[in-house]
């Protein structure tokens, strides 16, 4: 691994992830489904992906069409399910990908068949069940009728069924009971009439993890097997492995004077002599503008000051140090750790905001132990 041409960048540890894939799996003993929509939260969907199929992962899934596409261009040939919209004109290409659609709609069931009719090839779909998070899927009572629509529409082969919980990444609410009673009668009322998907998952992370009646045949997660904690009232549970660091080279050190204005606005001002850094990271790189932001540098935490730039960060430091000298945004240098719950914490945020937020400027180095 080579950084020394990065000003900042991300350090990926592949070894992280193939971890949290085997203790994931153990625990539930159920197949995975490795969700790696919006470019894997930011880590690299294509290098993810390859990760968590080799370490047992028997799905992804993406949120839109073209990352589906991306995976395949790759040499990617795992089942992958698209969670959101495709686009109609998308189909004959998903169709052609042998990608899996979400099946959410009336109407969206009415253009698979369209275009499976057109083409003459079939199109697998996952039928999504709004059990309560009141976005994409159709209520529990009109399961039945979309599935029939779908098979007698067009080639359409319903292949899983699906929904999404509300407030299991918040805590043990009833709502997730509920939720999970009334998909598994759904599930149960489709089986009665002759339509038995092959893949049944209700769980995401939070759910796999805390709530086990929501497993079913196949169990979804993205945030945990890449470090982050899924739940935003408890801490990241201690066998999964934090997988990202990220880092800084320091562009300048330099003495500034008592009473000197430092950075835009002059919102600091130096109280005595006082040694101030440049680091090359700023708001465009997803480091927000906000009071209370840390560094470490020498194994020590030191204060950002000033106000943040887009591209430039300043820090207060103890002594000159020589340009290029390594800082540390997120991760652990000597005894020193700043983690993603801290930045989380600093920013009122969730963790996964923190890291789906850091911009694609920012190279990813892909590590392993």
């Amino acid at each position: 691994m080579n950084t020394s041409s990065y000003p900042t960048w991300l350090e990926i540890n592949l070894s992280a992830i193939e971890a949290n894939t085997h203790y994931f799996i153990e625990l539930t003993r159920t197949p995975l489904m490795g969700v790696i929509k919006a470019n894997a939260y930011g880590f690299g969907s294509v290098e993810v992906g390859k990760t968590l199929l080799q370490a047992g992962a028997e799905w992804l899934a993406v949120a839109r069409y073209a990352e589906a596409q991306t995976l395949r261009e790759a040499g990617i040939t795992a089942p992958i399910l698209v969670f959101g919209l495709t686009m109609p004109e998308e189909v004959d290409a998903a169709i052609a990908n042998d990608i899996t659609l979400s099946m959410y709609s009336f109407e969206i069931a009415n253009i698979y068949a369209q275009r499976t009719k057109a083409i003459g090839k079939p199109l697998k779909v996952h039928l999504k069940v709004d059990t309560g998070l009141g976005r994409l899927g159709v209520y529990a009572d009109e399961v039945l009728s979309l599935a029939r629509f779908a098979l007698e529409k067009g080639k359409i082969e319903i292949d899983g069924i699906y929904s999404h919980l509300a407030m299991v990444d918040e805590g043990d609410f009833p709502e997730t009971e509920h939720q999970t009673v009334l998909f598994s009668n759904v599930v149960q009322a489709l089986s009665e009439n002759g339509i038995r998907p092959r893949w049944i998952h209700l769980a995401g992370s939070s759910g796999a993890i805390y709530a086990p009646a929501t497993r079913f045949n196949l169990v979804r997660s993205g945030c945990a097997l890449l470090g982050i904690a899924p739940r935003n009232t408890a801490p990241i549970p201690k066998e999964l492995r934090r997988v990202l660091s990220w880092k800084a080279h320091l562009a300048s050190c330099k003495m500034i004077p008592m009473g000197c204005g430092v950075g835009y606005g002059h919102a600091y001002v130096t109280s005595n002599e006082e040694i101030i850094g440049v680091l090359p990271i700023g708001y465009s790189d997803g480091f927000r503008r906000l009071p209370g932001n840390e560094v470490i540098i020498d194994g020590k935490k030191v204060p950002v000051v000033g106000k943040m730039c887009m591209d430039m960060a300043m820090v207060r430091l103890p002594k000159i140090y020589p340009m290029g000298t390594e800082a540390v945004i997120i991760g652990s240098q000597g005894k020193a750790t700043i983690d993603l719950e801290d930045l989380a914490n600093r920013w009122k945020i969730g963790e996964v905001d923190v890291v789906s937020n850091i911009s694609l400027r920012v190279p990813r180095v892909y590590t392993r132990d």
